[in-house]
């Protein structure tokens, strides 16, 4: 006895008798659509994996402007987060927001190497520290990103600054670079 083999139909809904429900309502192709999802998650599934790879654990604490060129270091080692000032041949900026021109930072305007404008600004933000952490001591941290056209002047009066407002642990924001240098051990052998 031979089979038959016939072309599969709609099984489900035929115990429906009406003519309608059926045909998916008043005769027209269903509005449901199957969605094959496999595909979306195996994307989803690389864009997370793509993420976790892309991203440090520690974040980004610097943003490098294009008028900042850091200088280059052998020896480097991973910052804090800390509040950053950016020191440009143009201005001196604060969190990235503007505190005063580089060139008005001179001997002649301010001989006792303070910079007013940032001293101000750098004890707002000590203090605000200090609110929001009161049972936690102040460090006293902060990171200077400055570029390697900047005069040593003007470095040097950020760091007074910095030493007024009560910002005694100074660190300097530096690309790491080739393996050249002097060896860092005193006792290792030349």
């Amino acid at each position: 006895m031979a089979k038959l083999i016939h072309k599969p139909k709609k099984v489900l809904g035929n115990s429906i008798k009406l003519k309608f429900a059926k045909n998916a309502g008043h005769g027209k192709s269903s509005p449901v659509a199957d969605l094959n999802v496999t595909p979306m998650v195996d994307m989803l599934t690389m864009l997370v994996i793509f993420l976790l790879m892309s991203f440090t654990a520690s974040g980004e604490i610097l943003f490098v402007t294009k008028d900042i060129v850091m200088p280059k270091a052998f020896n480097t080692v991973p910052l804090d987060r800390a509040p950053v000032i950016a020191l440009s041949a143009e201005a001196i900026a604060m969190e990235g927001q503007a505190v005063m021109r580089t060139g008005e930072a001179n001997e002649k305007w301010y001989p006792d190497w303070r910079l007013p404008p940032l001293v101000r600004k750098l004890k707002d933000i000590a203090r605000e520290a200090r609110e929001l952490n009161p049972t936690r001591p102040f460090d006293g941290q902060v990171i200077i990103q400055s570029d390697g056209k900047v005069p040593f002047s003007v470095i040097k009066m950020v760091m007074t600054s910095c030493a007024e407002a009560g910002f005694f642990n100074v660190n300097f924001a530096v690309q790491r670079g080739p393996g050249v240098g002097v060896q860092t051990d005193p006792n290792a052998k030349q």
